[in-house]
This record gives structure tokens, C-alpha cells and sequence, in this order.
């Protein structure tokens, strides 16, 4: 599950409401920010920061990219 929150006085508060149990714990995850154009004119180290970050993702994913992405 991913939730779009916003840190206020050191606690994070999710932006919409969710359903969750009372307690529940779970992990925040700061991205880190993207590099500027000119660090990274070819965006490599823009797009080796996304591999990894897509948890639940079909083990065939980077094969069939195109179909899973709605391309022809």
C-alpha cells in the first residue's frame, strides 16, 4: 500500500483517509531528490533511483513492459 502523507511537528499524517487497524505499523520512505539536468544530462541516475522501488511489481515486468504499460 502506498500513502501520500505530510510531516507536521515530526509526525507524518497521511493525506487521505485510509482504513487501517488501530497500531498498525508500517515503513515511510523518503525519496530521494532527482538530480539536476546538468548532474545528469542522460537521466541515468535519475531512472537507477526507480529500480527497486515498485514493491509488487510482475516478475516478467521489464520483458513486457509495453504490454503492461497499455503500449502496442
Amino acid at each position: 500500500m502506498r500513502v501520500k502523507t505530510i510531516c507536521k511537528n515530526g509526525v507524518f499524517k497521511p493525506r487521505e483517509p485510509i482504513q487501517l487497524e488501530e497500531h498498525t505499523e508500517g515503513d515511510v520512505v523518503i525519496p530521494a531528490a532527482a538530480p539536476s539536468d546538468t548532474d545528469d544530462p542522460t537521466g541515468w541516475k535519475a531512472t537507477e533511483a526507480l529500480i527497486g522501488s515498485i514493491d509488487d511489481a510482475p516478475a516478467d515486468m521489464a520483458e513486457h513492459h509495453d504490454e503492461y504499460l497499455g503500449a502496442k
